[in-house]
């Protein structure tokens, strides 16, 4: 017989909470990842917003002679378009001549020295199409700005001789201005923003990585003990449960530490005013939303960090652990790409489902909160069914690790790991 929480299983704990929290490694991840999180957040917005080069030449040719002075009109007027970062040459051509002087300025968009070449075809008057040529079509810093330019050229061209004042075609031209309102329990609105998705961006990428991580971590020890031989000393004073028990509770001490110190900024940004971000970037999370998250976490790494001491004990190498160890990977990972599928539509189907079911819903759930509004009853129903599944995996984990640990030279096959778990 063997009491899982007896001194030996509580000298172990110690002994690998401070193997793992007194590392160089450890404070260093922890103090910096955030750091490093933030940084590239700053750096993708960076990315986003940079347009490139200055003095980016573009040229619109249409068809029709009358749209130029329209053309030159709105460039000139544009307010948005950066004059020392874009200059746009206008001119009239019919569609042949247009065909030879794309082949004539072929060589110049390649070099890079025209950076695109916009062509308005004569059509019907309600007609809108246009063409682009450029070395790199997708480049949006240029096509969005310049579509805008020529659509407001083109509306005057439709209301030109017709009893329309200047102040609607500014009217006609402008787009829609969208504001987004969150409707909940309360009786106040909150505005919608940027802020709840990088905020799910951040807790997914959080949890994958964690999950990733500290999973490998455990896998990784537990092989090197079976190599070094040391864990054939360590049972000869503890059972094999007991050093499982201790290693996966020290490590999930160690990981929730981690998690805990991790979500102190957003704690600090959410629920005090010391730090104050741009509108369209703050967001709201709760004390309930960050218990949760935590002891969802908990959970999730006891969980995974059993699936990845077993695989550890089966196998005798690092390659072969990495190898066996891959559909854990793909339990982690395959939830972390349903959560990018919640930034166009919160509520699909999909998220909703994969939020409620083992494994998937560690992460999902975490995420999907911090977009909408969640019923009470999905979240305790996850909660349970994260519960059910850490029972379930530990009823045949145990008995792997007890078997395996022990087991060297010749690679199991899955019939006998089965046995063992079933045994």
């Amino acid at each position: 017989m063997f009491n899982l929480f007896s001194f030996r299983t509580m000298a172990i704990i110690k002994r690998e909470l401070k193997a793992q929290v007194m590392t160089k490694m450890f404070i260093f991840t922890t103090i910096f990842i955030p750091m490093i999180m933030f940084g590239l957040i700053g750096l993708q917005t960076y990315m986003m917003s940079y347009e490139g080069k200055k003095d980016t030449l573009v040229e619109i040719v249409a068809q029709n002679e009358a749209f130029v002075p329209l053309l030159k009109k709105a460039y000139e007027t544009d307010d948005e378009i950066n004059r020392n970062r874009f200059k746009v040459n206008v001119s009239s051509k019919n569609s042949d001549d247009f065909k030879n002087y794309l082949q004539s300025q072929k060589k110049s968009i390649l070099s890079g020295q025209l950076n695109g070449l916009f062509f308005i075809p004569e059509g019907d008057k309600f007609d809108k199409k246009i063409e682009y040529y450029s070395k790199n079509p997708k480049n949006n810093s240029i096509t969005l700005k310049i579509r805008k330019l020529i659509n407001g050229a083109l509306v005057e061209a439709h209301f030109s001789g017709t009893p329309v004042s200047e102040q609607d075609i500014q009217f006609a031209r402008k787009g829609t201005e969208l504001a987004n309102f969150k409707v909940t329990e309360k009786d106040e609105l909150e505005k919608d923003n940027y802020g709840a998705y990088i905020l799910a961006g951040i807790l997914a990428f959080l949890l994958y990585m964690s999950l990733i991580m500290i999973g490998m971590q455990m896998l990784r020890a537990v092989v090197e003990e079976k190599e070094n031989r040391v864990v054939e000393v360590l049972l000869s004073s503890v059972h094999a449960t007991e050093l499982m028990t201790a290693k996966i509770i020290a490590t999930t001490c160690a990981g929730l530490l981690q998690i805990m110190i991790w979500m102190l900024p957003f704690l600090v940004v959410s629920l005090t005013s010391i730090l104050v971000l741009p509108e369209k970037f703050q967001f709201t999370i709760t004390l309930f939303q960050i218990i949760y998250f935590v002891i969802n976490y908990g959970i999730g790494l006891i969980t995974f960090l059993g699936l990845y001491a077993a695989v550890g004990a089966i196998f005798d190498n690092m390659t072969e652990a990495q190898q066996g160890a891959m559909p854990i990977m793909f339990l982690i990972l395959v939830p972390f790409y349903i959560c990018f599928s919640m930034m166009n539509n919160p509520t699909n189907t999909i998220a909703e489902v994969s939020s409620m079911v083992p494994f998937a819903s560690i992460i999902v759930m975490p995420v999907r909160m911090a977009i909408v509004d969640v019923p009470l009853w999905q979240v305790a129903f996850a909660s349970l069914i994260n519960l059910g599944t850490l029972a379930f995996i530990f009823s045949f984990v145990g008995k792997i690790y007890r078997v395996g640990i022990l087991k060297t030279g010749k690679r199991p096959q899955w019939k006998e790991i089965y046995r063992w778990a079933r045994d």
